[in-house]
């Protein structure tokens, strides 16, 4: 049993969840997960079967369509998933950025607009954070947004998109000008 699910106090709603996805991953991931991997093989059938289940409205609050659930559970679950084929835990939690993201900050027209498709596994989201040079290294972040008028102009250089060959929603980091300084990077002591 995965370390998150010997918790104490699981709730009964906890407990139907993770049993849920643990049969899912049992029967409809680890049997296909080396194939597919070998061929490079989208997982689409996994992913179809994880929109049945719900898991892409997970932490979505309900009133936008989603379970509303807490973020334990969304890690109970991640947990499971990831034991049976952790490149498919990748494809839920990029999409759970993107959506957390839109609901803690996002316009309500945006969250209107987006969270019940999201919830619903209609638009999956995707994560645009790293660029050439720098990789993952949020700090060096380059591309910046400029706002002109009412909007923003992006412009910058990003690469591997996470999920971005299956989304229809990206989310893209970049620096803008308002209300923050970028960061300093700490000097570096020579040894004498």
């Amino acid at each position: 049993m995965a370390r998150l699910a010997q918790t104490a106090g699981l709730t009964d709603v906890q407990q139907e969840i993770l049993s849920t996805v643990r049969d899912f991953v049992d029967k409809e991931i680890i049997p296909v997960a080396t194939g597919l991997e070998h061929r490079d093989e989208y997982p689409q059938a996994i992913v179809d079967g994880l929109r049945e289940l719900g898991l892409f409205g997970l932490m979505i609050p309900e009133e936008y369509g989603g379970l509303g659930e807490s973020l334990l559970t969304y890690a109970l679950c991640v947990e499971e998933i990831a034991r049976g084929w952790m490149s498919v835990s990748g494809i839920i939690n990029t999409h759970f950025i993107v959506a957390y993201m839109l609901k803690q900050h996002g316009t309500q027209e945006q969250k209107d607009h987006f969270l019940p498709r999201m919830a619903a596994g209609d638009i999956r989201g995707a994560f645009s954070m790293s660029e050439p040079g720098l990789g993952s290294d949020v700090s060096a972040i380059t591309s910046k947004a400029v706002k002109e008028g009412d909007s923003y102009v992006l412009n910058g250089q990003k690469m591997w998109l996470t999920n971005g060959g299956t989304s229809s929603l990206v989310a893209v980091l970049v620096r803008s000008d308002e209300g923050h300084s970028p960061r300093r990077r700490p000097r570096r002591r020579t040894g004498r």
